[in-house]
């Protein structure tokens, strides 16, 4: 697995504005998640996962602070960074980004990927530092729903939409805004069927969220309960599957 796992929009699709629940105190704390990849009968554990969810202060504002880590399992870590790491701040109320920050250690060598949320000026700088490249620094408009994969996680957790609907967005990664649609695709009883559940489709127009351009749709479940965590995400890619589910 790489570790950036997270537009012309098609007429027929009815976009509203979002709107967000309440954090809940069940929501805090930290998740545990195991990785798998999954190709013609062969299901593999690759990475153990972490994504917390904290009350803190960035530049002297309140925030929701969100860290993530990956830990690549025994052999796979000949083929992935070890660990990966993620830390996303994001605004309480409207759960929208104010920083990102990604360490990207590659060959003894370091990098980043950062990303400023300026909402005074409503742009977005991203960084992308990639160790043995020149640096890439690009700027975005900030138009609300310009996000890097951990704070969609985030900002899909409290979501509400009806279902069918969707939000058209931009997603951050690796020094390019990505255009996507994120749609709400209503109750889900199969994926995990002992949590009231509900299923998020985000279908990125662009390259995908591997390396090598695929894993266009991520499919995104959430406990519909008052913690709203994030239960698991599946990728489809260019050949098998990745999956990430919760550990019980």
């Amino acid at each position: 697995m790489k570790k950036h796992i997270l537009i012309p929009l098609l007429a027929c699709c009815a976009f509203v504005s979002p709107i967000h629940a309440q954090v809940s105190p069940d929501a805090f704390g930290t998740v545990s998640y195991e990785v798998r990849y999954q190709l013609k009968g062969i299901d593999t554990k690759v990475a153990d996962a972490t994504i917390s969810l904290e009350n803190s202060t960035w530049n002297e504002q309140r925030v929701l602070h969100s860290h993530a880590i990956i830990r690549a399992a025994s052999v796979f870590r000949l083929f992935l960074n070890a660990e990966y790491l993620a830390d996303a701040y994001l605004l309480p109320d409207a759960k929208e980004p104010v920083y990102y920050m990604n360490p990207i250690k590659k060959g003894g060598k370091t990098g980043k990927f950062e990303c400023i949320y300026d909402r005074r000026e409503k742009t977005i700088t991203s960084l992308f530092v990639r160790p043995s490249a020149d640096p890439v620094q690009e700027t975005y408009p900030l138009d609300g729903r310009s996000m890097d994969l951990l704070s969609l996680l985030q900002f899909v957790r409290f979501l509400s939409l009806p279902e069918g609907r969707s939000l058209s967005m931009h997603v951050l990664k690796a020094g390019m805004s990505v255009p996507a649609v994120l749609t709400f695709q209503g109750l889900d009883t199969e994926r995990f069927p002992d949590v009231a559940t509900d299923r998020f489709l985000l279908d990125m127009k662009e390259k995908g969220l591997m390396e090598n351009g695929s894993g266009n749709k991520i499919t995104v479940w959430r406990s519909s309960g008052s913690d709203r965590q994030i239960l698991g995400l599946e990728v489809n890619l260019g050949s098998g599957v990745m999956s990430v589910s919760i550990k019980q």
